[in-house]
């Protein structure tokens, strides 16, 4: 008797794209914020159709003087639309296009992409705000961190047709206050890329007692010593994108690196 082969693997595929979807559904990992470090892209190569009239915001309690390195705030994604199912995905860069900054979730909301990313979970699917902590990192280029999200407004007939994605953005400065007598030096570190050490180079007056703290592309301090050599080891870190900072006495200067 001939099999029906199209039959069986039907019944084969029908779990494997209903846990696809459940899975989407509780959440969204890859890089789909629409902001430029994930090239710019959001869930509309698969959620489209839909109009809900969708609005998405973000806020935070981060004051109008701007943001404390290594202070934390509530950040908060909101959506209004006439559909009753929501999701979305966030990150936070500098003007370099880094993701920035570590993440603690709050309901409805969960970190994905190895703490560059915020998103739903399947609870959090009824909802149409989501607050959760942002601890901003100890160095971003520019002194601006800008968030990103990509809102989804679904019409929850179980598949991805018949969406509508929303994009939106907010800006914040660095706080300045109280740091602007600090003196700003700058420095540079070779070779770059590298992957076994980097050497400082840097006027032997700021270099005396100094502090140098290394952190990595999310603003998760990986280092932080008093040197007492220009040459510093690095094999130990994964390969990313890092940054330098040296406090000495009232001088600060800070550098990048890419580790191989």
């Amino acid at each position: 008797m001939k099999k029906n082969y199209s039959y069986y693997l039907t019944l084969i595929a029908i779990p494997f794209i209903a846990f696809v979807i459940l899975s989407l559904s509780g959440g969204r990992d890859g890089q789909f914020s629409g902001s430029p470090a994930d090239g710019g892209q959001t869930c509309t190569a698969c959620h489209s159709g839909g109009n809900f009239g969708a609005v998405a915001s973000i806020t935070s309690n981060i004051p109008t003087s701007g943001f404390v390195y290594g202070a934390t705030y509530e950040v908060t994604v909101s959506v209004t639309s006439s559909s009753t199912k929501h999701g979305f995905q966030l990150c936070a860069e500098d003007l370099s296009v880094n993701y920035m900054g570590t993440y603690a979730a709050g309901t409805g909301n969960q970190i994905v992409n190895s703490g560059t990313h915020m998103t739903h979970t399947q609870a959090g699917n009824s909802q149409s705000s989501w607050t959760f902590d942002w601890t901003a990192p100890s160095f971003a280029e520019g002194g601006e961190i800008t968030f990103y999200a990509a809102v989804n407004a679904s019409n929850a007939n179980g598949n991805t047709s018949g969406d509508q994605v929303v994009s939106t953005s907010a800006s914040y400065s660095l706080d300045t206050a109280g740091i602007d007598d600090i003196e700003h030096i700058t420095f540079s570190v070779f070779p770059n890329p590298s992957n076994e050490y980097i050497n400082l180079d840097i006027d032997e007056t700021y270099f005396s007692k100094a502090n140098l703290s290394i952190t990595n592309s999310i603003g998760q301090e990986v280092f932080n010593n008093n040197i007492v050599s220009k040459r510093i080891d690095i094999s130990h870190l994964e390969s990313s994108v890092y940054f330098v900072r040296l406090n000495s006495n009232n001088s600060v200067a800070t550098s990048r690196f890419i580790k191989k």
